[in-house]
């Protein structure tokens, strides 16, 4: 079975039986983990009727009925507590993988494992994740279609990042040198200068100047890690 390499990589982060992926479109990710016999059970949910039809469809094609059930609702409402031990969100907005966890919290005292990709805003949700009792465990990266992924891995657990840095560009990625994160800082330094010099022949200064020029040093400081022994 096919998957988006985004999709595998979310997939493969999964450690525990039972699974709810919140968000499922197509049912690609619980269809994969069973294809894979590495669940035995799955709650495919979905706000909307037509992607969950088609998750349904996927599912009996493929003879996976007995262990994938679907369910139409919104965020975490569909579960019963203590039905899943490991939540999946992918391909959703930050913001919007924030609100549904804040919304289902009462939901997460059972939950072992999230299992969280978001598009954008990736320091709200590492945030959130400490907020809510977890800590990030693994973190992958990649790029695919020539956009940049994260894919979060997160346990029970008490952590807090002291340095802001880590929020930013996740710590497991600049502890581990990622290659793939050296490649998106480097792409946006390079873009940051190049707004930076235009700026300049238009502008004497202003906010957004020096917002760009703030943004610009993190990425130099996250760059200057990889060059630490």
């Amino acid at each position: 079975m096919e998957l988006s390499e985004r999709l595998k990589s979310a997939a493969d982060l999964v450690k525990y039986r039972s699974v709810a992926d919140i968000g499922t479109d197509h049912g690609y990710i619980p269809c994969y983990l069973a294809y894979r016999n590495n669940i035995d059970k799955a709650i495919a949910c979905d706000i909307n009727k037509g992607p969950l039809s088609k998750a349904f469809e996927n599912i009996n094609r493929y003879g996976f009925g007995s262990i994938i059930e679907t369910r139409l609702g919104s965020g975490l409402e569909p579960l019963k507590k203590g039905e899943a031990e490991t939540v999946i969100i992918a391909g959703m907005g930050g913001l919007l993988i924030c609100d549904i966890l804040k919304k289902g919290a009462d939901k997460l005292g059972y939950v072992k494992q999230l299992v969280l990709q978001p598009q954008r805003d990736i320091y709200s949700v590492r945030k959130l994740i400490h907020q809510l009792g977890f800590r990030i465990e693994d973190e992958k990266m990649l790029c695919e279609g020539g956009k940049y992924y994260n894919i979060i891995s997160a346990e029970k657990g008490n952590e807090f990042y002291t340095d802001e840095l880590y929020y930013y560009f996740g710590k497991k990625l600049i502890e581990s040198k990622s290659e793939v994160l050296k490649e998106y800082v480097t792409v946006r330094i390079n873009k940051y200068r190049d707004i930076l010099e235009k700026a300049k022949e238009k502008s004497d200064g202003g906010a957004e100047l020096t917002k760009l020029k703030n943004s610009l040093e993190m990425f130099l400081e996250v760059l200057k890690r990889y060059d630490m022994q």
